[in-house]
């Protein structure tokens, strides 16, 4: 222990001599003294990065480099006083804290120019396999979560991509490869411990503070608090049956044949399907025969069965027997490797060609009712046209499940849907980025005569039309509520945050009410907090 002390305090040392060379202006950005930044790093378990110290390029960056933030301080959290430290400094400085648990936020909305509070580090999983419950911390990524629960055959649904974490992820719904089967991730949130803007911690769930954890479980991250940390339910899982099969896109008989088998899946595997079956879409250019050999558009869909193989190659074979479809493989496993085969064999989706992830942008769109073959032939005749075959569509299949859920049960209002179709485009050079942005454009106004009006607010953008609607429709006059009750000062402020319309209006219709009595029971009553430290606001 003492080793370890050591080694904190000459990281401590370190910093805090580096930072005496440093201009006045940048401790001026902050808003704070050399003294009072030095004082903060002494206090913290984590660490302080500030501009000019060597890791502050790396670290200040998002998963897209797209976004190219320069916050003026960013403080690591390793313990939940950390968190508590940093809050402190926004106050006394005046920075508006952006949060980032993983930094995936498609809209850039995990870091800012003010400061940025980084939570990675709170990535404790301690699973309860007696109860079927596991308390997760913020910053937990998939790989970690879902390495940890196979070890008991166990599962939440969570994020296909491993390096997401639970907090920004759980906010937002959490879509992913079983929620047909076992619903959204925010739908197995039985509770969450907050740290609001005061540095005071809640619990919140059915019993405590109920309207937070409502509005939590779908009004986006970075609105009330610092999600700390969540309890989920979990299912047992055995292992899982997952299966692949495309279909060429590259001339119009092609692309005949895959919308056959869209207007297949459509009939006998969307909303109607059993709630084991879990198939995904992706409108993508693969190699026709590996890495190294030409790009060819195609159509996949990819299965994954909780059911097993007996029961879950029926629907493998019944695609496979399609004019045009070529069944790619299948296989049995736990969920994690089939997850992950699903999405990386043959080749990764999208399938880039260095290992560097180039800038990227991001729209999606709800469908909720059944498409044409006149639609389904018009969708992928529009994606052939990319600039570039690194731009990809994907069809995330709702039902099961995922629509089950009382819509008036928790902020996540996209109940009614048939699947979420969102495109990525990517580029690698400046002058290649606005043919992309066009054909990004060209999509949202292509699905406008399918759209139901909803977006996947994990999925968000700047250029949403109007995003309290599109993100929460009904709920949000009581998220604003939530919003007011819970963070009065408005100390979590970003782009597409909850607050009124620019009228100060809250968009609601005469008599319209989405969330049930309870909540407007727990939004009349006070905050009950956990732990109210000395020195809270």
């Amino acid at each position: 222990m003492s080793h370890r002390l050591t080694r904190r305090r000459f990281r401590d040392a370190a910093s805090i001599e580096r930072w005496r060379g440093y201009d006045d202006a940048v401790f001026t950005q902050i808003g704070a003294s050399r003294e009072v930044v030095a004082a903060l790093q002494t206090g913290l378990q984590g660490w302080v990065v500030l501009p000019g110290d060597a890791d502050y390029d790396k670290d200040r960056m998002l998963s897209d480099a797209k976004f190219d933030p320069h916050p003026y301080i960013i403080i690591y959290c390793v313990v939940e006083n950390d968190v508590r430290l940093a809050l402190n400094l926004a106050w006394g400085s005046n920075l508006p804290p952006t949060i980032r648990s993983g930094g995936h936020c498609t809209a850039g909305y995990s870091a800012g120019s003010g400061m940025l509070i980084d939570v990675s580090n709170l990535n404790q999983v301690v699973i309860d396999p007696v109860n079927l419950i596991a308390t997760i911390g913020c910053g937990c990524n998939f790989a970690m979560l879902n390495s940890a629960l196979d070890e008991y055959g166990l599962h939440v649904p969570g994020g296909e991509c491993d390096e997401v974490c639970v907090g920004g992820y759980m906010q937002g719904g959490g879509q992913g490869l079983t929620s047909r089967t076992f619903g959204m991730h925010s739908d197995n949130v039985i509770e969450v411990r907050v740290m609001l803007a005061d540095g005071s911690i809640v619990t919140a769930g059915p019993a405590m503070n109920e309207d937070l954890w409502w509005a939590v479980r779908g009004g986006t991250g970075g609105n009330f608090g610092v999600v700390l940390t969540e309890v989920v339910q979990l299912r047992q899982l055995s292992p899982v049956y997952g299966w692949a099969v495309r279909w060429p896109l590259s001339t119009n008989e092609n692309r005949g044949n895959a919308m056959g088998a869209l207007m297949l899946l459509q009939a006998q595997y969307m909303l109607t399907a059993p709630d084991e079956l879990n198939p995904q879409v992706m409108i993508c250019y693969q190699s026709e025969s590996g890495p190294g050999s030409s790009f060819l558009p195609y159509l996949m869909i990819r299965g994954l069965d909780t059911r097993g193989a007996e029961v879950g190659r029926a629907v493998y074979e019944a695609f496979g027997a399609l004019t045009g479809a070529t069944m790619q493989y299948d296989l049995t496993d736990k969920f994690s490797v089939v997850n992950k085969t699903l999405l990386e064999t043959p080749n990764e989706i999208p399938q880039l060609p260095t290992a560097v992830w180039p800038p990227e942008d991001k729209q999606a769109r709800y469908v909720a009712r059944d498409l044409t073959p006149k639609e389904w032939f018009a969708l992928l005749d529009f994606y052939v046209t990319t600039p570039n075959p690194y731009s990809y569509i994907c069809l995330e299949l709702y039902g099961g499940a995922m629509n089950r859920y009382p819509v008036e049960q928790s902020a996540f209002i996209h109940r009614s849907s048939a699947f979420s179709a969102f495109m990525d485009v990517f580029w690698y050079m400046p002058e290649d980025q606005a043919a992309a942005e066009q054909f990004l454009a060209a999509f949202c106004d292509m699905m406008a005569s399918m759209w139901n009006g909803e977006v996947y607010q994990n999925y968000p953008s700047p250029n949403v039309p109007d995003y309290r609607k599109n993100y929460w429709g009904a709920a949000f006059p009581a998220l604003l509520a939530v919003k007011q009750k819970y963070d009065p000062q408005n100390f979590f402020r970003f782009e597409q945050m909850i607050s009124p319309y620019p009228d100060g209006s809250t968009g609601a219709e005469p008599g319209q009410q989405l969330w049930p009595p309870a909540i407007a029971e727990a939004l009349r009553q006070p905050i009950e907090r956990d732990v109210i430290p000395n020195a809270g606001r």
